[in-house]
C-alpha cells in the first residue's frame, strides 16, 4: 500500500509540473476534480459491493438454516475485529463519523490525515459485512474527504482549493452510491457548511457526474425505486400527518443516539464496552433480523410488496399473514433500528446513522400507509410513503431538508413525488428544530465550542 502511495504522489508531482506549464489554475482544478471524482467512486462502490456481497450470504445461510441464530452473532465479531484494528494498529487515532470533517475544515484549513483514506474502508467492512447495523455513508464519506484533502495537500494547493477537493471528494461518495450527483453536491453544502459560488460548484458538478458515471458502469445494483405512480391530491393530508410523524420519529432518533452516545463516552473504548455495547446489539438482531447490517433489502421487499420480509427468520415467521406481527414488527424496528445503529459504533464498529434513518424512515411511512389501508379510510400507495417517509427523517435527524428532498427523489428515479417530498420533510424537519436546535453531526462541534450559532445556517 506505501509503495502505490509512493507512485500516485509522484503522479500528483508530476501533474503539478504539468500545470505550472500548460493550463491555467481554474482549468487544473477541473481535472483534479475529475480525478477525485473517480478515486472516491472507486472507493464508495469496493464497499458497498463488498458488504453487499457478505450481507447476501448470510441471508442465503438463515434461509438454508431456518433461523438467524447464527448470524445474529457475526455483528459482535465484525465490531470486535473493527476494534482491534482502531485501537492496534490505528492507535485509537482514527476518527470515525462526519464531525471530524467539519471540524478540520473549521479549525485545520481543511487537511485530513492519510490513514483516513483507506482506515474507513477497512473497518466500515469488518463492521458491516459482519451485520453491523449502521450506514456505510459516513465512512464513505469520510474517504472522499480524506482522498481530495491529501490530493490538495500533495499537490500544495491553498486551503480553498483544498477544501474544494475534500467537498468533490466527499459529494462524489454519495453520488456513487446512489447515484445522486446533485443531492451529493447539496450534502457538502448543507452539511459541511460551505458557502455556494459558481466556481465553487464547478468542480463539484464534474467529480459528482463522473463518479456517477463510474458507479453506473461498475455497480449497477444501487438502491433505487422508480414510483409507479405520482401522488393524489386527495392524499395531501395523509402526507400532512406523515410529516408530523416523521418529525416526532427524528426527535426520537436524536435523543436515542444522543443518549447512548453520552453513556458509553464516560468509557474508554476497551474489550469491556465492546461486550457491553456487543452483547445487546447481539439480541436485538436474533430477535428483530431485519436491523442486521444496513437493511435497504428490507426497504426494498417493503416496496416491492413483500411485507412478510419484517418476519422473516424471527420468532413471528409462522405468523407473518396476521396484521398484529405485521404492525409489531414494523413498530419494533422504527424503535430499535437507531438503538443498534448505535451500539454498533459504541462497540467497536465505523458507521453512520445516515442509513439507518432512512430505513426507520421507510419503516415509518410503511406502517402509516399499512394502517391507514387496513382501517380503508383511504388507499393510500405505499411505496410512495415509504419513499417520502424516508426523506422526512433523514431531513430531520440530519437538518438537511434539501439533501433529503432531492436525494430520494434520484433514487425513485424522477422529479413525480416532489410536491409531497416537500410537505413531509418541510413539517419533520420543523417540527424537529424545535425540540432539537442542532443536528447530530452539528450539536458536539457546539458544545466544545469548534462552531458557534455564526457557522450555522440561519434557520427559521
Amino acid at each position: 500500500m506505501e509503495g502505490i502511495g509512493n507512485k500516485f504522489y509522484r503522479f500528483l508531482i508530476n501533474l503539478g509540473n504539468l500545470r505550472i506549464r500548460y493550463t491555467s489554475h481554474r482549468n487544473f482544478l477541473i481535472l483534479i476534480s475529475f480525478i477525485v471524482g473517480v478515486i472516491a467512486a472507486l472507493a464508495a462502490v469496493a464497499l458497498k459491493v463488498s458488504v453487499s456481497f457478505f450481507e447476501h450470504r448470510a441471508e442465503a445461510m438463515n434461509n438454508w438454516m431456518g433461523s438467524n441464530w447464527l448470524s445474529a452473532i457475526f455483528p459482535l465479531i465484525g465490531t470486535g475485529l473493527s476494534l482491534l484494528v482502531l485501537t492496534r494498529f490505528f492507535k485509537g487515532r482514527l476518527s470515525r463519523g462526519i464531525g471530524f470533517i467539519i471540524q478540520n475544515i473549521v479549525i485545520n484549513k481543511g487537511r485530513i490525515e492519510k490513514r483516513h483514506t483507506y482506515g474507513h474502508i477497512i473497518t466500515a467492512a469488518l463492521t458491516t459485512g459482519f451485520g453491523g447495523s449502521v450506514g456505510l455513508e459516513a465512512p464513505i464519506v469520510a474517504t472522499g474527504a480524506a482522498i481530495g484533502s491529501n490530493t490538495g495537500r500533495d499537490l500544495r494547493l491553498s486551503s480553498k482549493d483544498t477544501i474544494l477537493l475534500l467537498a468533490c471528494g466527499t459529494a462524489s461518495g454519495i453520488a456513487a452510491v446512489f447515484n445522486s450527483p446533485f443531492a451529493g453536491i447539496i450534502f457538502v453544502l448543507e452539511i459541511f457548511l460551505l458557502d455556494f459560488s459558481i466556481p465553487f460548484f464547478i468542480p463539484l458538478l464534474i467529480s459528482t457526474a463522473t463518479a456517477t458515471v463510474v458507479s453506473q458502469l461498475i455497480y449497477p445494483g444501487k438502491f433505487i425505486f422508480t414510483a409507479s405512480e405520482s401522488w393524489n391530491v386527495q392524499a395531501i393530508p395523509f402526507y400532512i400527518c406523515l410529516g408530523i410523524a416523521c418529525g416526532m420519529v427524528s426527535v426520537y432518533v436524536t435523543h436515542m443516539v444522543e443518549w447512548i452516545e453520552g453513556y458509553f463516552h464516560k468509557r474508554a473504548m476497551s474489550w469491556k464496552t465492546w461486550l457491553l455495547a456487543g452483547i445487546p446489539l447481539c439480541a436485538i438482531i436474533f430477535l428483530l433480523p431485519g436491523l442486521y447490517a444496513e437493511g435497504y433489502s428490507t426497504i426494498t421487499q417493503l416496496l416491492s410488496g413483500n411485507y412478510t420480509a419484517l418476519t422473516s427468520h424471527s420468532l413471528l415467521a409462522t405468523y407473518s399473514d396476521e396484521l398484529w406481527a405485521v404492525v409489531l414488527m414494523a413498530l419494533l424496528m422504527i424503535l430499535f433500528k437507531v438503538v443498534c445503529a448505535v451500539l454498533t459504533i459504541c462497540a467497536g464498529g465505523n458507521g453512520g446513522v445516515f442509513a439507518p434513518s432512512m430505513i426507520t424512515g421507510g419503516l415509518t411511512g410503511f406502517l402509516f400507509a399499512f394502517i391507514i389501508n387496513e382501517t380503508g379510510i383511504y388507499h393510500l400507495n405505499t411505496p410512495n410513503f415509504i419513499i417520502t417517509a424516508m426523506a422526512g427523517v433523514l431531513a430531520g435527524v440530519m437538518h438537511a431538508p434539501l439533501t433529503a428532498i432531492f436525494l430520494l427523489a434520484e433514487i425513485s428515479g424522477g422529479y413525480k413525488l416532489f410536491v409531497p417530498l416537500m410537505i413531509v420533510t418541510a413539517i419533520s424537519y420543523f417540527i424537529t428544530r424545535k425540540y432539537v436546535k442542532y443536528s447530530v453531526y452539528h450539536k458536539s462541534l457546539v458544545e466544545r465550542k469548534i462552531l458557534n450559532d455564526d457557522h450555522l445556517p440561519d434557520h427559521f
